[in-house]
């Protein structure tokens, strides 16, 4: 519902239209903007609100200049034919799978390792792209940025389509889908593969969902998150308390204890200042972002998701 008391701001990271009231498709967790008086109060509600169909991006401007919240055409027509090509790769898979004793287990295992394999691969993907390289990296630039900006105002992620979401993934993936289509014959691999690169595909919309509200989810999400079978909300909001150096993961989550455990991305971030001397953001603390809110008047505060807050050490 409405939420008076509260002026839109028509800057990067802050709602849009100034001086308008809306009436957005959820407001918990929109605790960051600035609180008027009761006179502009009062003004504020007898403004004119946004009907239903309002784009998100008409009340809401991401913080990284230039991106948007809703699906493009363009993207549509990426993550379609990404998915048409896992479709392949996985019938593929089956064609060649003669069924026969040990040949049902043997998939069974190969969805299994490909499920937490994707859970791996998110979270080293997490990791590289939370602690280096800058909004001018050659090709990983942009995502790197929106990582930033991520930590700087986790829920805006909830607002995204789709399509706008996982797109940019989809396009990273497709090449391994085309060279398993033209050139693995195992069934075995070619599972394993249609599985990981399905999760991965998925990943960004499974770590929306770890930043949504349950009234937000459908049921069947919720059940999942509760029967731990994907990434929950309390695991993955354990990741964004500064310096977010742990719980990379955002598929299933299973591999967060252990990697953490055994201090796994200590390693690496170890491994890289060897090679190169570039110190992880976790060891510096730099947030890119955090001037630009500040800059805006945005006070950060601890809601993460929409309706859930994370409990502050």
């Amino acid at each position: 519902g409405f939420v008076p008391g509260l002026l839109l701001r028509g800057a990067l990271g802050a709602p849009a239209g100034a001086g308008r009231s809306v009436r957005p498709r959820a407001v918990v967790g929109l605790s960051r903007l600035e609180a008027v008086s009761t006179t502009q109060q009062r003004e504020a509600q007898q403004q004119a609100v946004p009907g239903a169909g309002s784009k998100a991006t008409d009340y809401y401007k991401p913080l990284v200049a230039g991106d948007i919240l809703e699906s493009t055409d363009e993207q549509k027509k990426i993550v379609t034919g990404a998915f048409a090509l896992l479709a392949a790769l996985a019938i593929k898979g089956a064609i060649l799978l003669q069924v026969q004793d040990g040949s049902v287990i043997g998939a069974l295992v190969a969805l299994l390792v490909g499920y937490e394999f994707a859970d791996f691969g998110s979270g080293v993907y997490h990791w590289s792209m939370d602690n280096y390289g800058s909004s001018k990296t050659p090709i990983f630039g942009t995502q790197i940025e929106a990582f930033q900006g991520h930590h700087e105002l986790p829920w805006t992620i909830t607002y995204r389509q789709v399509c706008n979401n996982i797109y940019k993934i989809c396009q990273a993936t497709t090449p391994f889908c085309v060279g398993g289509l033209l050139f693995i014959d195992n069934p075995y691999v070619l599972i394993w593969m249609a599985t990981a690169l399905f999760f991965i595909n998925m990943s960004q919309e499974l770590h929306k969902w770890s930043h949504s509200s349950p009234a937000e989810c459908h049921p069947v999400i919720n059940t999942l998150q509760d029967l731990k079978l994907i990434v929950s909300r309390k695991e993955h909001l354990q990741h964004h308390r500064p310096p977010f150096e742990g719980n990379y993961c955002i598929v299933s989550g299973h591999c967060n204890p252990y990697l953490d455990e055994v201090g796994f991305f200590r390693w690496m971030e170890n491994v890289v200042y060897k090679i190169n001397g570039a110190e992880a953001r976790c060891w510096t603390n730099e947030r890119p972002l955090a001037d630009t809110l500040d800059s805006l008047g945005i006070k950060k505060s601890t809601t993460l998701t929409r309706g859930t807050k994370a409990k502050q050490e």
